[in-house]
């Protein structure tokens, strides 16, 4: 039984925050007590919107729900560049360990793909392996993430892979019928969930992620 979730994605804004809202909010309604996690924000002006958002489906303070915060819309170690900050790794861990200690479940965020730098040679995919945390991956449902998923992928060889959520079918590429196929062939990862560009509700979207997660 899973604990503990870590939502990647093969780029930046492909929806890893709707997905972490869906799960958040459907496991809430199901009384499981679940906390998310985003270990650093950045864009944040004048707030961290992610964190923010999420503390409100989670009821979590806002300082528990976010370590590291940056103005500058960049990765994490580039904003410490940027900023004149620093990022404690270890502070975030004992942070991780401290949500599992008190919550039945917990969500963490990334920012943007795998080798996202948090700090000099140290990656998402660096703190994936130190938290030993299985992992969930959002893609595109475009043209071009095949590419982007299957390299996602291999660079999580060895790690344990939920499975993929693909974002922002249109409904009118042929791309988008073959795409989830092709990606379950090639890697061996199933596709969880595939949600359209409508107004189709995320629970909807993501309801049939819970039978994997409890």
């Amino acid at each position: 039984m899973l604990n503990s979730l870590f939502i990647t994605a093969t780029d930046t804004g492909v929806g890893k925050t709707t997905v972490s809202a869906a799960i958040c909010k459907l496991l809430k309604e199901k009384g499981v007590k679940v906390a998310y996690f985003k270990p650093v924000e950045t864009g944040c002006e004048p707030i961290p919107q992610d964190a923010y958002t999420l503390s409100k489906i989670t009821g979590q303070p806002l300082e528990e729900v976010v370590l590291y915060t940056f103005e500058n819309p960049v990765a994490p170690y580039t904003a410490t560049l940027l900023e004149s900050k620093e990022i404690d790794l270890q502070k975030i861990i004992n942070h991780y360990n401290y949500l599992k200690s008190k919550y039945d479940f917990v969500v963490v965020e990334g920012a943007g793909g795998l080798l996202v730098p948090i700090k000099k040679n140290y990656t998402y995919l660096n703190l994936i392996e130190d938290l030993n945390i299985p992992v969930l991956i959002v893609s595109r449902a475009s043209l071009g993430t095949i590419n982007h998923t299957a390299l996602t992928v291999k660079a999580l060889e060895g790690k344990q892979i939920i499975g993929i959520v693909m974002n922002g079918f249109s409904g009118e590429d042929i791309l988008e019928e073959t795409n989830p196929q092709i990606i379950q062939e090639m890697t061996g990862i199933k596709v969880l969930a595939k949600c359209k560009k409508s107004k189709q509700p995320v629970e909807e979207c993501y309801s049939k992620l819970l039978g994997r997660l409890l």
